[in-house]
This record gives structure tokens, C-alpha cells and sequence, in this order.
């Protein structure tokens, strides 16, 4: 299954190995944002600060 990967709007860190199987996927990075990927267009969609 072909993967790729799209780049932290908070951070800049790769996130990698995500797959096409879905048409929008969420993603929590270590750096405290939360970011959804639109899968058709690989690129981040929307994203926001996690509250502590």
C-alpha cells in the first residue's frame, strides 16, 4: 500500500507512513498540535493547540 507523508503546521517534523485509506485522517503530534490530513490532496487541512 503506497504511503507519504506531510509535515507539522506546529513544529515542521515529518509524519510519516500514512496511508491513503481513508478520506481525512487526524494526527497529534509530540509538539502539542492536532492537525487533520486530507488524504486525496495529502496536505493538512486544519489544525489547532491542544489544550493542557
Amino acid at each position: 500500500m503506497p504511503m507519504f507523508a506531510v509535515n507539522c503546521p506546529g513544529c515542521g517534523a515529518s509524519k510519516e507512513h500514512m496511508s491513503p485509506g481513508a478520506a481525512q485522517i487526524g494526527v497529534h503530534c509530540n509538539c502539542g498540535v492536532t492537525f487533520t490530513v486530507d488524504v486525496d490532496e495529502q496536505t493538512v487541512d486544519d489544525w489547532w493547540e491542544r489544550g493542557s
